[in-house]
């Protein structure tokens, strides 16, 4: 079985199945027949953009209804992201000119599935995101800051 396959069978699982720990989702794989060590896995889920997010039922995975690329979005962000700034609720990041608006599609479709994310707007070469309270800032900050290494 080949990497894509794989990707496929976790978003399979995971959109089936209620499943809040990594060592579940290895154990459903490998009911799948699918044997993965955890470090595979764990870079396996970033690339697929998984979360995991509070339910009535505890904690579980899932998988953003708009999925993107995750190494496609950080090749943008590393290439063109200048700087990253914030106040209160509000995170302005600066790009190159004329890339403002690609990022922010990208980043849209990103941080939708947080519920802390409200939405963002792109001009030229600044994007202001939006987010529900100062609270969420570091750790949006933080996803943020990883895009860039």
């Amino acid at each position: 079985m080949n990497k894509r396959e794989r990707l496929e069978k976790i978003k399979e699982i995971l959109k089936k199945r209620n499943i809040s720990s990594q060592k579940e989702l290895m154990e459903a794989l490998k009911e799948e027949g699918i044997y993965v060590v955890q470090a595979t896995l764990s870079r396996d889920l970033k690339e697929l953009g998984v979360i995991r997010q509070s339910s009535d039922l505890g904690k579980r995975y899932i998988v953003p209804e708009n999925t993107i690329n995750v190494s496609s979005l950080k090749d943008l962000f590393h290439r063109v992201v200048v700087n990253i700034d914030f106040a209160e609720n509000l995170i302005l990041v600066k790009t190159l000119p004329g890339n403002a608006q690609a990022v922010a599609f990208l980043l849209d479709n990103y941080l939708n599935s947080y519920d802390y994310f409200v939405g963002s707007v792109a001009g030229d070469d600044t994007i202001l995101i939006v987010l529900r309270s100062k609270d969420k800032t570091q750790e949006a900050l933080e996803r943020l800051e990883e895009l860039r290494k």
